[in-house]
């Protein structure tokens, strides 16, 4: 009997060291469940916070940037008001010189048909010796540069504009012996597309057109398609000097001769192309004559005396 007494407490015994034991592992991994919970949610914590930082910063980017773009567009008012006083000024000045009231001289360098791959390096001759010019274009080569098919030409739209050159309109297809000028519609319907291909590219408008070919192509067309424009409010321009290389020009010599024998006023109107070598060769040389010689080299403006309106 006592045996089997001590037999029972020996397995009551056991019994609850089992029990303890087990009691102890599911405490202990409960505790490890929590100590790990506690460590995800604090990970979970530094990852919001993290995000709060991100989200914190990003905004504050965008602030900045909304600085930066309100900057620019004050820059680009003051730009325009400078331009506008500028070109007030050119105007006074070109009347005096017409009245002989004033020895000063005045040239408009002007760029036809672009623009093309080669209007980087005429951009560039400007820049370096800070001169404003005026550029006609046209979308008679299509989308891509007649010098380099491999190049997006409607992208130089915003380089001329972001040199503050003026951009002016020689019609979308510059066709003038392709039915351009059959009509004064024909005209004003190529003259509106380029337009707003202008528009599209750089944000601007203009008002300065140049006839392709010169006023003197539209033959019978012309008074119809001054009348027009004016209707348009519209200003034309031709040439008053150029050196030969919408032509046959075939040297430097040849070019430099045409220039100097046709730059005689003291407001000129210069006719370049900015596909040319050796106009692109020429032009920081005359930009160094026309300047030591007295010119004031501007972009032409719709208030100059050189436009017809």
């Amino acid at each position: 009997m006592e045996k089997s007494r001590r037999k029972i407490k020996i397995i009551f015994l056991i019994f609850n060291l089992i029990l303890s034991l087990g009691i102890l592992y599911f405490g202990y991994k409960e505790f490890n469940t929590y100590q790990n919970n506690k460590k995800s949610n604090k990970n979970i914590n530094i990852n919001y916070n993290d995000i709060n930082k991100e989200n914190s910063k990003l905004k504050q980017e965008i602030i900045d940037k909304k600085d930066e773009l309100n900057k620019l567009s004050d820059i680009n008012k003051l730009i325009i008001e400078e331009k506008e006083n500028v070109f007030k000024l050119a105007s006074e000045v070109e009347h005096k010189i017409q009245n002989n009231e004033s020895n000063k001289k005045i040239v408009y360098l002007t760029f036809d048909d672009g623009p093309y791959y080669n209007t980087f390096k005429v951009l560039k001759i400007l820049k370096d010796n800070k001169v404003k010019a005026t550029f006609f274009t046209t979308n008679v080569n299509g989308t891509n540069c007649f010098d380099n098919s491999s190049y997006n030409c409607h992208s130089i739209y915003k380089e001329i504009a972001k040199d503050n050159h003026t951009i002016a309109n020689h019609t979308y297809t510059h066709g003038w012996n392709k039915g351009l000028y059959s009509s004064a519609s024909s005209f004003m319907n190529a003259l509106l597309k380029q337009e707003e291909l202008i528009k599209n590219y750089t944000g601007l408008t203009t008002n300065i057109v140049r006839f392709p070919g010169g006023s003197v192509t539209a033959k019978g067309q012309k008074d119809a398609i001054v009348d027009e424009l004016r209707k348009h409010n519209y200003g034309w321009v031709d040439w008053t000097a150029e050196d030969g290389d919408g032509r046959n020009l075939s040297s430097y010599n040849q070019g430099w001769s045409m220039l100097k024998n046709t730059i005689t006023d003291n407001i000129e109107v210069v006719l370049l192309h900015d596909y040319h070598p050796i106009t692109t060769q020429i032009l920081p040389d005359l930009i160094n004559d026309l300047e030591n010689n007295g010119y004031i080299i501007l972009p032409l403006f719709y208030e100059s005396v050189m436009i017809n309106k």
